[in-house]
């Protein structure tokens, strides 16, 4: 009973804390509409592609009709809302152009390509090097193309040697099959090159095999992913600084005065840690409520795994912020603490940035944080639709760490009151 009138006095007085309602409330959604806004036609899939309109330069040197149809592909609908690109003559011009930062690359088709890729061995030159230029100061665009001209070249180099080695291999068995084979090779050949005067494209084809369910594809929200993360993040901060206020009780002689009433330090302790936790459950509730109704944010299907993983991510960072405030000598080092464990463990939890989209040891290095957790509990509850069962894993690490953490903070804490 005086562990929860202790938490209820605590809580009460926060919340008629004008600004920190609107630190614990109103900040965390106003940021996550600025940020959603600003992200929304990437994450949503209304744009076909973050990257778009790459300014390409191709020079053809090729007078045959495989160079031809090496530019007929750069240049086809299937790559156009990805590549613009300008055909030029002169090869030198183009790399200025690329050196000046007007062009993203350059591809220069040599002379004898044709010849290269029939396998004409009078007149080819071995090999026929396809020229790339890029940008030195750009990073990602130059990749994107230089990936699709790789594409083409296996293309073209994938038809030679297959026709190469089929007449080879049937050539030996000539004397098996018959005389009629000797003209196998011109036969092809000429196959070959009326397919291509026929005006039939190579194909750069993307063999896309679902492996769920893929009758329905429901849009993303924006606020999915943004919503959850402002709301942990200024969630850790009012945390931290609840449980510095234990410090500050205590600097001020309050917490003295409370110790020598007949309450025991262990039930002092569990109230002040309760008083923050009922706060934090509270603002958490009232952010997923108004983000609801504000945003019509679906917080997912399941109110059971909602519960799980609020319960379990408040209570997770109650006991961090128990755990610093315990080890803080004064309030003002357990400001500070609190301040970088929290700015910490929002970046490398991902906070700002998918965790996905890390370096694989960032990835494994983000699991030390109780952020990385929360997130992608939340994620799999608000994108992608799971269940309570597909969220206990993050539960029951994240109490596992409340529980340690608490036993640390409650441990020091009752030395601390002992002295």
């Amino acid at each position: 009973m005086k562990i929860w009138n202790i938490a209820w006095k605590d809580t009460t007085i926060r919340f008629r804390d004008r600004n920190a309602l609107i630190l614990m409330v109103a900040a965390p959604l106003v940021l996550s509409a600025i940020i959603g806004s600003a992200f929304g036609s990437f994450l949503n899939g209304s744009d076909p592609a973050p990257i778009s309109a790459i300014p390409v330069l191709l020079v053809n040197q090729d007078d045959g009709e495989m160079g031809q149809q090496f530019a007929t592909i750069l240049t086809s609908d299937a790559l156009g809302d990805l590549l613009v690109v300008t055909e030029m003559a002169d090869e030198t011009a183009a790399r200025q152009q690329v050196q000046r930062g007007e062009a993203r690359a350059a591809i220069v088709i040599p002379d004898g390509f044709s010849e290269a890729v029939s396998g004409d061995s009078e007149t080819a030159e071995s090999p026929a090097l396809v020229q790339f230029y890029a940008d030195p100061s750009a990073t990602v665009t130059p990749n994107i193309v230089r990936g699709v001209v790789t594409q083409i070249v296996n293309g073209f180099n994938s038809a030679a040697i297959s026709s190469e080695v089929t007449v080879a291999q049937l050539t030996a068995e000539a004397a098996t099959l018959g005389p009629a084979l000797a003209n196998l090779g011109t036969v092809l050949q000429a196959e070959m090159q009326s397919r291509f005067n026929e005006g039939q494209p190579l194909v750069i084809a993307l063999n896309d095999v679902p492996v769920g369910e893929t009758e329905e594809t429901a849009d993303i929200s924006p606020f999915a992913f943004f919503a959850p993360s402002m709301g942990i993040l200024f969630l850790m901060f009012s945390m931290m600084d609840g449980t510095r206020s234990i410090l500050e009780e205590e600097q001020e002689g309050t917490l003295s005065r409370l110790v020598s009433t007949p309450t025991s330090h262990l039930e002092i302790i569990l109230g002040k840690i309760g008083g923050v936790f009922l706060t934090g459950g509270l603002q958490f509730v009232v952010f997923v409520v108004a983000s609801a109704l504000i945003f019509q944010l679906n917080w997912g299907n399941s109110l059971l795994g909602l519960a799980m993983l609020t319960l379990a991510v408040v209570l997770s960072l109650t006991s961090l912020g128990a755990l610093i405030a315990a080890f803080a000598r004064n309030p003002s080092q357990a400001g500070i603490l609190g301040t970088v464990v929290t700015l910490v463990f929002a970046a490398l939890g991902g906070t700002f940035v998918p965790a996905q989209n890390f370096p694989p040891f960032l990835q494994e290095l983000s699991k030390i944080t109780v952020t990385r957790w929360a997130l992608d509990g939340f994620t799999d509850l608000t994108i992608y639709g799971l269940g309570a069962a597909d969220v206990v894993l993050e539960t029951a690490v994240l109490t596992g760490l409340s529980i340690l953490f608490v036993a640390l903070a409650l441990w020091q804490f009752q030395r601390r009151l002992a002295k």
